[in-house]
């Protein structure tokens, strides 16, 4: 029977030791990522699946929850706790109410709520601005109608608050002055804004302090989680592992919009064939077609699911599926053609393609048509997206001023948002030694490396006979130290850490992965030689040095790991980090306006729209027949109009906001004289 319990209890239990995982489950693999939408979930109450405990009836090889941090280069990760609990001990601990039970499924959702409240992982709350809120004010307003997003950072912008800092004041009992000092004073949102005017510090650490209880009651909620409870013999746990991923059928967002379509006489589902039959060496992914006819059809620019199926229909399909299934060909091929991918399964995000496919509408439809410096930034703002991870996440917000950007490239003009450029320049790699704590094919850094390599050297080659890997080809991970060589040969425990380390990978033919085995560099290097004599040339066009043929290397992993790093972040700094300076002197323009030239602003606040007039250069906002001398003080008339009580505040810069040439919404903080953020030449 499925039964509830709340996130606080779950927690609890773990720390107590009643909650483990069978030894032979598989590591926790999720990226971060799925993390943020699993909170969005739980918040929301969408509902995550339910989580199987079992009571075994038997003895079993137990270990713990993963909460280990990230491997660091000359850090011995500590092992996870695995030991045997016989059939006597479980029986004991339940009958004194112990509630001993494993995680049959659910691992992974279990195991990234441990780690996030634990601040294993960083996961933060970040809080919607009072004026974003439709209904009800920021005291009254629901969990779920405060969040704007859950992130791996804070947001200098808006309230952000640390998950782990809400479950640290929850069992440490920290009292108002204690939260104000470790918490609120030092987040980027209070020191980027306690100085502006309008800032009422009493009255936002108020909607601070209410915004952590708010998450604090989320965590102690008994419904939050559902879970089943089985007392399983040894014949039902194997069987129910042979069939736990075999269960179901689910339903996808391309089948309901399909059916949606349909009834206005386009066949969705044949249109996606019709594509993959004339384009056989493509994969074809079809939500990246329909944002892209979101975007282009929406104003102000939405591409989320809800907006697909409530406002586009069969004639906005009829007019634009063709042409953007033209346009994702041309940008799959330009990609590979360029080097930027080594095939579709390894590109590190898809959602890339939907403002590369806006760019290309914007310049007619053909790369060849851009220029030198367009190219240059497009190679800039490419890397550098991927290495910041700037597509985990809310990557819809990603996609839709990405477009934005690349059409003011495409457009020759240039960018005016000097936070933009900020953003780009948070890459996951600053120093060679970052490069080893990177070790799951998942993460779009590891992807990110391989696919550098492979445009730095035009291209990787295929070992057995010096061909370019194709973009269909069927590529693995192969270590250039097989692995199973390496758990036989090596001594120490930081060395076995290091084994699926990025800097020991490089990609090749499935099938020539599996004919490598677990033979030594030198033995199975030899043995492709024998059908390939410029082996060593396949080598050096992988970033591997050819001196692994002579066998002098084969005991030299340390070593070799050390260079092959060392000649990544080479390329890292050359393609990423030197260029920062000159792109954004090449490609940024701040704002120039004319003492009396006004522009159109508006804000939203309890889902009513107030509109206004801006200067600039004065700052005075002319709003409802009267002159303000300041955004924030028609800020406060906007709310005081619509019923706000109790001496309300607000920072005017970021309440006020206003719409771009190219329909991109932008706070009028962008036009702020004196300030780094600046935004377009009107």
């Amino acid at each position: 029977m499925e039964q509830t319990q709340s996130i606080k209890d779950l927690i609890i239990d773990i720390d107590e030791k009643k909650v483990y995982l069978p030894e032979f489950q598989r590591d926790f693999v999720w990226e971060i990522s799925k993390t943020y939408d699993l909170f969005d979930s739980l918040i929301k109450d969408i509902f995550i699946g339910a989580i199987i405990f079992g009571v075994p009836s038997f003895d079993i090889a137990i270990r713990e929850i993963d909460n280990r941090k990230k491997i660091v280069k000359g850090k011995k990760r500590p092992s996870l706790g695995v030991r045997t609990i016989t059939k006597r001990e479980i029986e004991q601990i339940n009958k004194v109410g112990g509630n001993f039970r494993l995680i049959l499924d659910g691992q992974q959702r279990t195991t990234s709520i441990y780690r996030a409240l634990k601040g294993t992982d960083e996961v933060w709350f970040i809080a919607k601005n009072e004026e974003e809120i439709e209904t009800g004010n920021f005291e009254n307003a629901k969990l779920e109608a405060l969040l704007h997003e859950i992130s791996g950072e804070q947001d200098a912008e808006r309230l952000s608050i640390k998950l782990s800092d809400v479950w640290d004041v929850e069992e440490n009992d920290y009292d108002e002055d204690e939260i104000k000092e470790k918490l609120f004073y030092a987040t980027d949102y209070y020191k980027n804004c306690c100085a502006d005017e309008g800032f009422d510090v009493k009255a936002e650490f108020k909607k601070f302090r209410n915004l952590r209880k708010k998450i604090a009651d989320l965590f102690k909620s008994e419904k939050l989680l559902s879970y089943y409870l089985l007392d399983m013999n040894l014949e039902k746990f194997v069987v129910f592992f042979e069939r736990s991923n075999t269960r179901g059928v689910q339903l996808n967002f391309i089948d309901i919009l399909a059916a949606k379509l349909y009834t206005g006489n386009f066949n969705l589902k044949e249109k996606i064939k019709e594509f993959e039959i004339q384009n056989s060496n493509i994969v074809f992914i079809p939500e990246i077609i329909v944002r892209s006819i979101a975007f282009i059809k929406s104003s102000p620019k939405e591409i989320n699911r809800n907006y697909i199926l409530t406002s586009l229909n069969a004639g906005d399909f009829k007019d634009w599926w063709d042409k953007v299934c033209k346009l994702y060909k041309v940008t799959i091929d330009f990609l590979y053609e360029n080097n930027f991918i080594i095939s579709q399964d390894w590109m590190p995000y898809d959602n890339m393609i939907i403002p590369l496919i806006n760019f290309l509408k914007e310049i007619g439809g053909d790369f060849h048509q851009m220029n030198t410096d367009q190219k240059r930034f497009i190679e800039y703002w490419y890397w550098n997206s991927v290495f910041s991870l700037r597509y985990s996440g809310s990557s819809n917000e990603r996609i839709i001023e990405d477009s934005n950007i690349l059409i003011q490239i495409a457009k020759g003009k240039k960018i005016n948002s000097a936070s933009y450029f900020n953003k780009l320049s948070k890459i996951q790699i600053l120093s060679a030694d970052d490069i080893y704590s990177f070790n799951k094919k998942a993460n779009a850094v590891y992807k990110g490396i391989l696919n550098l390599i492979n445009y730095e050297k035009s291209g990787l080659i295929n070992w057995n006979n010096d061909s370019r890997l194709s973009l269909n080809s069927t590529l693995e991970d192969h270590h250039i130290y097989p692995k199973n060589y390496l758990s036989q040969a090596l001594g120490t425990e930081s060395e076995k850490g290091l084994i699926d380390c990025v800097a020991n990978r490089t990609l090749i033919p499935k099938i020539q992965n599996i004919k490598i085995s677990d033979q030594t560099p030198s033995e199975y290097l030899n043995e492709i030689r024998k059908v390939n004599p410029e082996i060593q040339k396949s080598l050096e066009n992988h970033l591997i040095t050819r001196e692994l043929l002579n066998g002098e290397y084969d005991r030299e992993f340390s070593f070799f790991l050390d260079s092959r790093v060392n000649s990544i972040f080479e390329i890292v700094s050359r393609r990423l980090i030197q260029p920062k300076e000159a792109i954004r002197e090449k490609f940024y323009e701040e704002i120039k306006y004319e003492d009396t030239a006004n522009i159109n602003i508006y804000c939203s606040y309890k889902g009513n729209k107030a509109e206004a007039t801006f200067n600039p250069a004065t700052t005075k906002i002319f709003y409802n027949g009267k002159l303000y001398d300041s955004p924030s003080a028609a800020a406060l008339a906007v709310k005081i109009d619509n019923g706000a009580t109790d001496n309300p505040s607000e920072n005017g810069w970021t309440f006020w906001k206003y719409m771009d040439e190219i329909g991109m919404e932008k706070k009028i903080n962008d036009l702020r004289a004196g300030t780094k953020i600046t935004s377009l030449t009107t």
